[in-house]
């Protein structure tokens, strides 16, 4: 996590370099403006602040910067003795209230968190489905669903297939998919007030010419969907063969979807019986596939089985096939 930490006084400073001491990653963000440039520009640059400073301050240069629990920084405030490590925002996902603890055990102080379910001692619905490597397919229904757990104390979860092996204590299992508070399935239905979510259990393979640009990936992932029904908030990464680590365009069109890529050798492709194999791509680097055994293999992860759901497809310079985890 890379944490910018800023002050305005020399105590603010000290604590903020006691802090910095203890937390990798992270950096004592000197400024010569104002405080307000200095905390937006940390804002887009960094993946946490700490701001060693009153609360007030902070909370009125970032009120304007506020846009998603998804996409903001997690904010810390700390008093300039280090007595009091607030989770100002982005205390779930962002990672706030971990950070919080982490810091306040740094300068010996205490952790402050505000989050309805951490002071409940109830599972924290968001940070939960991001841990199951979900996709949140209605997020607008996060506040609703984490009230009903805090007014009943256990919420129903329905799964057309056993994705999460282990559910809180807080969670029931439920068979009819119109009882689920929580239904985690690849289809969903937009008038389901549950909140949904979307397992990512799907990879991309892929092979390229040398130059293919991250516009033809992307268009390549269009025509998936468009064509073949491939919902990309499925995708948990994509995958190749080693040689292509350098790729750009390829690296790139990973980076832009917000997806781990993964990069297989020969040895391990050609273990992979697929039905795509060819002769001509043996010939050129040592393997009968690539997209398709690359797929599968990133799917498995070595321990689980994984299925082609879409078989090698060709563009001009690309190929792709999709593999999916087994349950």
């Amino acid at each position: 996590m890379r944490t910018a930490l800023l002050a305005v006084t020399e105590q603010g400073w000290k604590t903020a370099e006691r802090i910095q001491g203890g937390l990798p990653d992270s950096v004592l963000y000197r400024y010569s403006s104002g405080i307000r440039q200095a905390i937006e520009r940390a804002w887009h640059e960094h993946d946490a602040l700490i701001c060693v400073m009153a609360a007030g301050i902070v909370v009125r240069c970032v009120a304007g910067l506020c846009s998603s629990k998804f996409r903001d920084p997690c904010v810390l405030v700390v008093d300039e003795t280090g007595s009091h490590v607030i989770s100002l925002l982005s205390g779930h996902i962002g990672g706030g209230n971990e950070l919080a603890r982490s810091v306040a055990a740094i300068v010996s102080g205490t952790a402050v968190l505000t989050t309805a379910s951490d002071v409940s001692g109830h599972t924290a619905v968001d940070l939960w489905s991001i841990r199951q490597n979900c996709t949140i397919v209605n997020p607008d229904r996060l506040p609703a669903t984490s009230a009903k757990l805090l007014r009943r104390g256990c919420l129903c979860v329905f799964q057309e297939k056993q994705y999460v092996k282990t559910l809180p204590d807080d969670f029931r299992s439920c068979i009819n998919r119109r009882d689920g508070d929580i239904v985690i399935a690849q289809r969903h239905d937009d008038h389901q007030t549950a909140l949904q979510l979307i397992p990512r259990i799907r990879y991309i393979g892929l092979g390229c010419r040398r130059g293919a640009s991250v516009d033809e990936f992307n268009q390549a992932f269009h025509e998936l969907q468009v064509q073949h029904g491939l919902d990309l908030r499925s995708v948990a990464g994509v995958a190749s063969i080693d040689i292509k680590q350098d790729e750009t365009g390829l690296l790139e069109a990973a980076r832009l979807n917000h997806w781990p890529i993964r990069f297989f050798s020969k040895d391990a492709i050609n273990t992979v019986v697929v039905p795509g194999s060819s002769d001509i791509v043996y010939d050129k680097i040592g393997v009968y596939s690539v997209s398709e055994a690359t797929a599968i293999l990133a799917a498995s992860a070595g321990k689980s089985r994984a299925r082609l759901i879409i078989e090698k497809r060709k563009w001009q310079r690309i190929t792709a096939a999709v593999a999916e985890t087994e349950y």
